[in-house]
């Protein structure tokens, strides 16, 4: 596997940046924002871009380039070297190559990075490289830290796969969470689809909480179906196998918690959550007949059957969105 490249912050004066961008042979110089200069052969920018394809051709022919992207692009050209002025900054720039260039890819270490390079990635019109950056976007660490901005960025960039990832992650939180300025770039109507789906998903992850007939068909196997030494709930429970069962009140209590829950975060993990789980289980440590075999049958409930459950139910839920 290929090592990520460490970015090495440019020198603050005016300056040629580090290999592999300081070829004396190169053919263009990318002037950045902050004066850092970038030397570059114009093979790799024509492949990478056609907003520069555009920008270099019309550079070399005198003539003014005709991509609506291309006008806030300075051109000038000294001997044999074409010489770009553009508005990024030397940073992004340095990433933004590194995924034109045959070496390994750039660490993104933030979503900023991430977004930074895509934005100008769009704005060159780097179709196939945008394919790379995409997939370091949905990696699992922004995921689980920031869905919501994924999602917003993913959508913003119009990365359908990603969007609906991201929008999946985003049940694992409150459905109100801190807001994020990447929002203020997407559409409010996209972000109430997201609300939308959010609640469809609590409903439908809900609604397991009252019907057991999604139970396998050993289910009545298990303690709270067998014990008749703890107190049942007032109503009896249809189970797959078509009988009706008498349940303990304690998984009834775990059940009622799961579902208040589930309504504010629609995820699998949420059933198996400690505090769901241990007030039932010391309610059932009580019992002797409870006590040896709750907790086994709980592990077995919650990890193989409820949260499998969960993940089909929240997965026949459309996200509602358009691209």
């Amino acid at each position: 596997m290929s090592q990520p490249i460490v970015s090495r912050p440019p020198s603050p004066k005016l300056g040629v940046f580090s290999p592999p961008f300081d070829n004396a042979d190169a053919d263009v110089i990318l002037h950045t924002s902050d004066g850092v200069q970038f030397r570059v052969y114009k093979i790799i920018l024509i492949i990478a871009s056609s907003v520069l394809k555009d920008v270099l051709s019309s550079a070399s022919s005198s003539t003014q380039p005709s991509h609506p992207a291309a006008t806030g692009i300075k051109s000038r050209q000294e001997e044999n070297t074409i010489i770009l002025d553009i508005k990024e900054d030397s940073q992004t720039t340095e990433r933004l190559l590194h995924f034109c260039y045959p070496s390994a890819d750039p660490a993104l270490h933030t979503l900023d990075d991430v977004q930074g390079v895509l934005e100008m990635m769009k704005k060159y019109e780097m179709i196939e490289v945008i394919e790379r950056v995409r997939k370091l976007l949905v990696t699992p660490h922004f995921l689980e830290l920031d869905p919501l901005r994924v999602f917003a960025i993913a959508y913003r960039y119009r990365l359908e796969e990603e969007t609906r990832l991201a929008a999946k992650y985003t049940l694992r939180h409150p459905i109100f969470g801190p807001f994020v300025s990447d929002l203020d770039h997407i559409p409010a109507s996209a972000y109430y689809r997201l609300l939308e789906y959010h609640r469809k998903c609590g409903i439908a992850a809900c609604a397991l909480t009252a019907d057991f007939t999604w139970f396998p068909n050993s289910a009545s196997r298990w303690v709270w179906f067998q014990c008749d030494d703890c107190v049942h709930h007032s109503l009896s429970w249809p189970l797959a196998d078509g009988k009706i069962y008498e349940v303990n009140s304690w998984f009834i209590e775990y059940m009622e918690r799961a579902r208040d829950a589930l309504r504010e975060i629609p995820c699998s993990k949420t059933v198996s959550d400690p505090l769901l789980l241990c007030p039932s289980l010391e309610r059932a440590a009580g019992c002797p007949t409870c006590r040896f075999s709750a907790f086994v049958d709980f592990s077995v409930f919650t990890t193989d059957y409820f949260s499998a459950e969960v993940e089909k139910a929240i997965d026949a839920v459309d996200l509602n969105i358009p691209f």
